[in-house]
């Protein structure tokens, strides 16, 4: 556990650089927590995210495995993001003052990668009307750990409209109002905190702008 200081009860002692496990929607740490370790992501989905000045929740970017994340603990005192698990997660934490020589390569490499993938979010974001981006999100869940094929072999994604809002920069409803207008176009299926991707390419189609 961490000191008292932290306000994440589920912070570790980096100086013993555990492996950790997470249940699904269990937060890693809060904006201002201790910022004293670097992460490995072994298995499992995080989502980093900021809160904006209304107090919504945005998702930053998905961190999956083989990604470092937590990288401000390499140059400040407090977390300047939150993290949270997605799904359950196993998890490497990392002193940042005992970091080996081929980590940093792997270190850079992963936030380089990273990086790339967040320009491309940054664009999913910025171009195109919100049905638009809820089919490139929904997309893009399909490729992580969230998803998994049902009976038939489709693509079901673990999401809620809350999380699809939150990754879109929307609000809940009005992703609610896009999500039935897909299902009622026979390109996905709703179900209980999960959406099943019946038409990838009509999807696909609608995430091109079409």
């Amino acid at each position: 556990m961490d000191t008292p200081q932290s306000k994440n009860p589920f912070l570790p002692n980096p100086s013993q650089n555990p492996t950790l496990n997470y249940r699904r929607r269990q937060t890693l740490y809060l904006n201002g927590d201790p910022a004293r370790s670097l992460y490995l992501v072994q298995d499992g989905l995080i989502r980093i995210t900021r809160m904006t000045p209304e107090g919504r929740t945005l998702t930053v970017r998905h961190v999956v495995p083989g990604d470092f994340f937590g990288e401000d603990a390499l140059s400040d005192h407090e977390r300047w993001e939150a993290a949270e698990a997605l799904t359950s997660a196993r998890i490497e934490a990392i002193d940042p003052e005992r970091i080996e020589p081929d980590h940093l390569i792997r270190i850079t490499r992963s936030l380089s990668e990273q990086m790339r993938r967040l320009m491309d979010y940054g664009y999913h974001l910025q171009t195109g009307d919100l049905r638009t981006r809820v089919a490139r999100y929904l997309l893009a869940l399909a490729e992580t750990p969230l998803a998994s094929a049902d009976e038939s072999g489709h693509v079901k994604v673990a999401a809620t409209h809350e999380l699809i809002a939150e990754g879109t920069a929307s609000t809940r409803e009005s992703v609610s109002k896009i999500i039935t207008e897909l299902r009622q176009e026979g390109a996905i299926e709703t179900g209980y905190r999960s959406l099943t991707l019946l038409d990838p390419e009509a999807l696909a189609d609608v995430a091109e702008g079409f």
